[in-house]
C-alpha cells in the first residue's frame, strides 16, 4: 500500500468497479444529454466530449480503489484542473456545475438500468464524488471572477493593439484547429471571423477552402501546402510573399503570411500562430510601376538608338564640315594656279580629283546623316522634364543625386517633347561626372515674356571652365556614346525652334544650363507654305564684303578672291569679331560660315541684317545643307564647301 492509501471498503470497490465496466455507457448517456441541452451537433465534438467523460470515470475508479473515503476530496481537487479548460473555452460557471451534475445523474440512471436499486452507502458516495468536484469548480471560478478585473483590463488594452494593428492573427491548436481570429481578419479578407473558429486547416472543405487560397502565379494552395499546415508539420517558421485570397466581393487580398511554431517549456509543440499582412495594395502599385518601367525602359531604348543614328550623323558631319573646309581652299588656290600657263593643265587635274572628293564626302554626308526631327508643335516642357527625371531616377538615386523641383505652370512651348526629354536626361546624367563627392540638381522652370525658361543648376561639384562649356557641344570632344554627343543634337534642335541654351557658372560652385523656348503665340500657329525663290542679282556690285570664318586659310583664300576681282575684303574670325566689323564699316555683302567658334552662324547673319537690311549675306557650311536652309530675312544665300568662285562672284555681283 502507498503512503497516504487508505483500504477501501466493499462498497467503493464495488463503485470503481461498476464505473469502469459501464464507463462507455455512462459517457454516452452523458454527452447526449449535454448536447441536447446546448442544442450543438457534430460528430467531432460529441466524440470528443464522450472520451473526457470516460477519463473523468476512470479517474474516479482508480481513486476510489486508492483512497476509499477520501477519494471524494482527492477527485474535486483534480476537477480544479477541468474547471480551468472550460473557462479558458469560454464556459460559465452554471454550465460547468450543470455538466458534472448530468454526468452524477447520467451514472445513478445506467446503475439502475443494468444493477437495479442504487444502495445508500453507494449512492452517498456518488453524491459526495460530484458535489465536492462542483465546490471546487465554483471556487476556481470564484478565484478567476476575484481576478477578472485586472484581466480584463489586460485583455481590453490587448484587444486593442490587436485591433489597431494592420495584421490579421489566428491562432492554430497543434491539431490543426483554429482557437482565435483578430478582428483585422475580417477588414483584410471581407470574411467574418467567427467562421474559421473552431476549423480546421487539415479538411477538405470548409471555410478555408472558400478561400480559394492562390500562389503569386494563380495556381491553387492544396491544403497540405498550407504554410501553417507545414510550420506545424515541420516545427518551423514558414513564410510566403504573397498568396491570393478570395474575397466575399469576389475580389483577391494579397497577404504576407508568416507562421510561427509556439513551444511551451518542455518544448511541446502547442501550436502555430499565423500573421496575415495585406499587401493588395502595394502589390497593384509595384505592378504598376513595373509596367511603368517598361515602358520607360522601351522609351530609353527607342531614344538611345535614335541617339546612335545622330552620333554617327555628328560625327560624319562635323568630319566632312573639316574636310570641306580644307577642300574650299584648294579649290580657291586652284583657281590661282590655273592663271599661269604652264600650271594650268596641273591645276584642273588636280580640281577634278577634289570634285569627286568632294562628291564622296557628299554622299557620305547624306548616308550618315541623322534622321530629320519632326517639326516644332506645341509642347508641354513641364511634362518632359517629369518624364526624364522618372527615366533617370534609378542611376541618381545610385549616385546619391537628390532632385529638386520648382516647376511654375507654364504655357505650351515650340518643340518636341521626346528631343527635349533626351536633352532634359542627358543634362541631369551629366550631373554623375561632376559630383565626385555629392551634391544636388535643382530644376528650375517659368514663363518670361515670349518664352519658356527651364534651368537645370548643379549645385556643388566641378565648375566648367569656358573651354570645357564650349566641348560640351561639340561632337568631335567626346567618343561616340559620350554625352556630348545627345547635348549637341538638342542643342541644334532648340536653335532651329528658335530657341538658346547657355551654361553659366553658379555662385557656390557648380554651373547652371539656362534651356529658353518659344511659346506658342497666342493666336496659335498658322501653317504656311514656304517658297524658296532664286537669290536675285544684287542691282550694283558690292564694293565691300565682309568674311567671317574660324579657318584662317578660308577666310583667306575667300578675301582674296574678292580682292582680285578689285575690291575690298575684311576677315573676321568668330561671330563676335564679325559683327563688330560690321558696325564699323557697313560692308554691302558678308559670307558667314555656319560653325563658328563662338556664335551661330544663324546668329550672327541675323544680326548682320538688323544692323543694316540692306547688305547681302550668304551663309557658308562644310555641313549637309541646301537651299531649304536658307530663311526668310536672315541669309540671302547658301553655299556649301567647296565653294564654286563663280558662284560667289555672280552673288556679289562680280562675275566677268
Amino acid at each position: 500500500m502507498l503512503p497516504g492509501e487508505r483500504p477501501s471498503g466493499a462498497d467503493d470497490q464495488r463503485l470503481a468497479f461498476f464505473l469502469r465496466e459501464h464507463s462507455r455507457q455512462i459517457s454516452r448517456l452523458a454527452t447526449r444529454i449535454l448536447l441536447a441541452r446546448l442544442g450543438v451537433a457534430g460528430r467531432g465534438i460529441r466524440r470528443r466530449i464522450r472520451q473526457s467523460y470516460e477519463e473523468q470515470l476512470e479517474t474516479a475508479a482508480r481513486l476510489l480503489d486508492l483512497y476509499g473515503e477520501d477519494a471524494p476530496s482527492i477527485y474535486g481537487e483534480h476537477h480544479r484542473r477541468l474547471a480551468a479548460t472550460r473557462l479558458t473555452q469560454g464556459m460559465q460557471l452554471g454550465e460547468a456545475i450543470e455538466e458534472v451534475a448530468i454526468v452524477a445523474q447520467a451514472v445513478m440512471d445506467v446503475w439502475e438500468k443494468e444493477v437495479g436499486d442504487i444502495p445508500p452507502p453507494i449512492a452517498r458516495r456518488i453524491v459526495q464524488l460530484f458535489a465536492l468536484s462542483a465546490a471546487q469548480i465554483s471556487d476556481v471560478y470564484l478565484v478567476f471572477q476575484r481576478a477578472e478585473s485586472a484581466a480584463f483590463r489586460e485583455a481590453a488594452l490587448l484587444q486593442t493593439l490587436v485591433g489597431h494593428i494592420n495584421e490579421a492573427i489566428l491562432l492554430i491548436e497543434r491539431d490543426g484547429t483554429v482557437s482565435y481570429v483578430s478582428p483585422v481578419f475580417e477588414k483584410i479578407t471581407g470574411q467574418p471571423g467567427q467562421l474559421f473558429v473552431g476549423e480546421t486547416i487539415y479538411g477538405e472543405e470548409g471555410a478555408f477552402a472558400r478561400m480559394e487560397v492562390r500562389d503569386r502565379f494563380g495556381n491553387r494552395i492544396a491544403p497540405e501546402e498550407f504554410p501553417a499546415r507545414i510550420a506545424l508539420e515541420k516545427r518551423e517558421p514558414q513564410h510566403a510573399d504573397a498568396e491570393f485570397w478570395r474575397r466575399a466581393d469576389g475580389t483577391d487580398a494579397v497577404l504576407e503570411v508568416d507562421c510561427a511554431p509556439v513551444f511551451d517549456e518542455a518544448h511541446r509543440l502547442r501550436g502555430v500562430v499565423v500573421t496575415l499582412r495585406d499587401r493588395t495594395t502595394s502589390y497593384h502599385r509595384q505592378r504598376e510601376l513595373e509596367a511603368a518601367y517598361r515602358e520607360l525602359r522601351k522609351m530609353h531604348a527607342r531614344l538611345l538608338g535614335r541617339t546612335r543614328l545622330e552620333a554617327v550623323g555628328g560625327l560624319a558631319q562635323s568630319a566632312a564640315h573639316a574636310l570641306n573646309n580644307q577642300l574650299n581652299v584648294i579649290a580657291l588656290r586652284l583657281e590661282q594656279l590655273k592663271e599661269f600657263d604652264e600650271a594650268h593643265d596641273v591645276a584642273e587635274g588636280i580640281e577634278r580629283a577634289v570634285r569627286e572628293i568632294t562628291a564622296i564626302v557628299s554622299r557620305l554626308q547624306e548616308l550618315a546623316s541623322a534622321p530629320e526631327r519632326r517639326a516644332p508643335t506645341p509642347t508641354d516642357v513641364n511634362a518632359a522634364i517629369g518624364d526624364a527625371i522618372a527615366l533617370t531616377r534609378s542611376e541618381l538615386e545610385s549616385a546619391h543625386i537628390p532632385v529638386l523641383l520648382d516647376l511654375k505652370e507654364l504655357p505650351p512651348a515650340m518643340g518636341d517633347r521626346e528631343t527635349l526629354l533626351e536633352f532634359f536626361a542627358t543634362i541631369l546624367l551629366g550631373a554623375t561626372d561632376v559630383f565626385p563627392e555629392g551634391g544636388a540638381i535643382r530644376v528650375s522652370s517659368r514663363a518670361e515674356g515670349s518664352e519658356v525658361v527651364v534651368r537645370v543648376a548643379y549645385e556643388g561639384g566641378v565648375t566648367l571652365s569656358e573651354q570645357d562649356v564650349e566641348s560640351l557641344f561639340e561632337p568631335l570632344a567626346g567618343e561616340v556614346a559620350g554625352r556630348t554627343l545627345s547635348l549637341a543634337a538638342g542643342q541644334n534642335a532648340i536653335l532651329r525652334w528658335g530657341g538658346q541654351v547657355r551654361v553659366e557658372a553658379r555662385e557656390g560652385g557648380g554651373n547652371v544650363f539656362e534651356i529658353r523656348l518659344p511659346r506658342v503665340p497666342d493666336e496659335g500657329i498658322v501653317p504656311r507654305v514656304e517658297r524658296i525663290p532664286p537669290a536675285p542679282r544684287p542691282a550694283r556690285p558690292a564694293e565691300s564684303v565682309l568674311v567671317v570664318d574660324d579657318d584662317p586659310d578660308n577666310a583667306e583664300m575667300l578675301a582674296a578672291l574678292i580682292e582680285d576681282a578689285g575690291k575690298r575684303a575684311y576677315t573676321a574670325l568668330s561671330g563676335e569679331d564679325g559683327i563688330e566689323l560690321a558696325r564699323k564699316l557697313r560692308p554691302d555683302a558678308a559670307l558667314v560660315d555656319l560653325l563658328l567658334p563662338d556664335r551661330d552662324g544663324w546668329e550672327v547673319a541675323r544680326e548682320l541684317k538688323a544692323l543694316a537690311p540692306w547688305t547681302r549675306v550668304a551663309v557658308v557650311s562644310g555641313l549637309a545643307v541646301g537651299k531649304g536652309e536658307r530663311r526668310e530675312g536672315v541669309a540671302d544665300e547658301v553655299f556649301r564647301k567647296p565653294v564654286d568662285p563663280n558662284d560667289v562672284l555672280r552673288f556679289l555681283g562680280l562675275e566677268a
